[in-house]
């Protein structure tokens, strides 16, 4: 901004827009780049008469210098908080804090607090967002203002990552609970292999420190593709959703097209659970408010020696984190540790960077999170949440177990001869697939004349030719895909995808290999074998070919298990009314 010839006249403006308030909030959607739907907004500041083309920055850099920082930002925070008692149910709101002004003499702690009592908004829900590249000028201040915040029991987001100050672990060791990925390095990121890379690491790093990643800035289709291809869970920009004085629901475009990429660049995350979700085996335990005395949480666990863990809640039940027996063991022990620590509470003893996960995850992946943590946390149980509240928790023991328990389960149900999951584990996918209402696509194959072959070759023959279609199928389908053999000839591939026509043509092709030499020559020449009819008299039959039925669901148009199975009966039906190899597909 040039202030040359102007800069009385623009300063005494400035001066007039701070101390009368010519300030109003808008809120920019932050977008899941999993789901498409919107997690939270970012609440930004605009001034509402603006003759010199001034920006909010420049309004800032101003007051900074003028020491009304603090009577600006209030002015700010109390519009933001005023307009979101109309915040949409469960969605985060992110505040924007200049950490100088904590050193303004004006500064009223505890200013926040008492306001989304009087606008009774869930504290919760509320995230204080904080630009990393102050971190540059005054690391101090830097970490003062995020610790003043997390002593609240705020969630912190650090702003502009990437924009300049480099030292990501002095950023996580604050234990923030968002990364805001800085627009320059989102700008062109599809086009850029340097960029991806950048945020490849970060992705990494972020997953392993259990901090979630924001890409702010995207701007165009290809920036948010790339972004989700790299493994980034939540976007911001332009191209998601404009700042705007309402609070704006998701674009139904913008929602498919999200899903859509994340499907293509994750299939793995849509297979179906084999082991379930972690809900199911999570069990409450002990736990505590903040304000509770460390002296007593020692003693407890003293006394207890089977209390591995007790989980810091506050009073709706929210997690704020967690204390292991070894950190309370640790702090207690020594020659000073019982008289250092005797009096602090729970709440400035917890450890906040325990990984926890709601009950909808499933177990393989709350296995793999709880693996790839630091080694020092690698045994701690995982806390397991329901709408962010506190459920319970499972530890590592409780993970193998249940793998080990359900694998076993799996052999039991599996068919004897292929080995794939039998009709329990059929119908359990199903009705999985079913309650998601997610698009899903079910295959059903069965082999045209077996029962001829079965009778004119023998049954060991005739197990050779289920076994070579189990082996096709192993081989054809994507690992993702679910493949079971219902009893007979009749097999199903439950998958997440829609491109069914090529996987059909490649199963009916390869199936036709592997069986040829299950024919004599004679009859691989002729085309046909002689076997016993339904009235055990001689009649031809042809070789066997393949009867593929298939079904794709689109999201939430299946209700229910007896819905889908009368409509893949209707096309099964149809297809076996077809000579020789046929694969017919609906989809609704």
């Amino acid at each position: 901004m040039k202030l040359s010839g102007e800069k009385n006249e623009v300063e005494l403006w400035m001066e007039n827009v701070i101390r009368n308030k010519k300030i109003k909030s808008v809120f920019q959607p932050i977008v899941s780049l999993k789901t498409g739907e919107i997690y939270g907004y970012e609440a930004l500041s605009r001034i509402t008469e603006d003759p010199y083309a001034v920006g909010i920055e420049d309004l800032f850099t101003y007051a900074r210098k003028s020491k009304n920082l603090w009577r600006l930002e209030e002015t700010c925070r109390v519009r933001a908080l005023k307009k979101a008692r109309e915040l949409p149910a469960e969605k985060k709101l992110f505040l924007n804090a200049d950490p100088n002004v904590i050193n303004d003499k004006k500064f009223i702690s505890g200013f926040t607090r008492k306001k989304i009592r009087k606008y009774e908004i869930e504290s919760q829900n509320i995230i204080f967002e904080i630009t990393e590249h102050s971190a540059i000028k005054d690391v101090k201040m830097f970490k003062q203002i995020v610790q003043h915040y997390q002593r609240q029991d705020y969630q912190i987001a650090i702003d502009d990552v990437g924009s300049g100050y480099s030292g990501l672990n002095r950023i996580c060791a604050l234990h923030p609970q968002f990364l805001k990925i800085d627009m320059s390095i989102v700008r062109n990121i599809h086009n850029d292999s340097v960029k991806q890379s950048l945020v490849q690491g970060m992705v990494q790093f972020g997953n392993a420190a259990g901090i979630e990643l924001i890409a702010e800035g995207i701007e165009n289709e290809e920036e948010m593709e790339e972004i989700i291809r790299l493994g980034v869970h939540l976007g911001q920009g332009f191209f998601l959703g404009m700042p705007l004085e309402k609070f704006q629901e998701e674009k139904q475009t913008i929602r498919k097209r999200i899903v859509s990429m994340y499907r293509k660049h994750h299939p793995h995350n849509f297979a179906p659970s084999i082991l379930g979700e972690v809900g199911y085996i999570c069990s409450p335990k002990e736990t505590v408010t903040p304000e509770k005395s460390g002296e007593v949480i020692y003693e407890f666990m003293r006394k207890n020696p089977n209390i591995t863990e007790i989980c810091i809640v506050d009073d709706q039940n929210y997690v704020l984190g967690m204390l292991t027996r070894k950190r309370v063991m640790e702090l207690f022990g020594g020659r000073y540790g019982y008289t250092l620590h005797a009096r602090d509470t729970a709440g400035e003893l917890v450890t906040k960077d325990c990984l926890a996960v709601d009950a909808s995850t499933s177990i393989e992946v709350t296995s793999k999170l709880a693996m790839a943590r630091p080694r020092d946390m690698l045994y701690d149980a995982v806390v397991v949440t329901r709408d962010e509240k506190y459920m319970g928790i499972v530890t590592l023991k409780d993970l193998l177990e249940t793998a080990i328990n359900i694998q076993i389960s799996r052999a039991v149900d599996a068919n004897p001869l292929t080995g794939l999951p039998g009709n329990k584990k059929i119908e359990e996918v199903i009705s999985g697939c079913i309650c998601e209402r997610q698009d899903f696509t079910a295959i059903y194959i069965d082999i045209d004349n077996f029962k001829a072959y079965n009778d004119a070759y023998g049954f060991n023959n005739g197990d050779l030719m289920l076994q070579a279609l189990a082996d096709v199928l192993r081989d054809t389908c994507e690992k993702d895909d679910f493949v079971g053999h219902i009893g007979g000839d009749d097999f199903v591939v439950i998958r997440r995808k829609d491109q069914a026509a090529k996987l059909c043509e490649e199963l009916i092709a390869k199936f036709h290999a592997a069986i040829l030499e299950l024919y004599s020559p004679e009859d691989r020449k002729r085309g046909w074998i002689v076997s016993k009819d339904r009235n055990g008299l001689k009649a031809e039959f042809p070789l066997a070919s393949l009867s593929v039925s298939v079904l794709i669901s689109l999201e939430q148009h299946v209700k229910s298990v007896d819905e889908f199975s009368r409509k893949i009966a209707e096309i099964k039906k149809k297809c076996k009314q077809k000579q020789g190899d046929c694969y017919m597909i609906k989809t609704i």
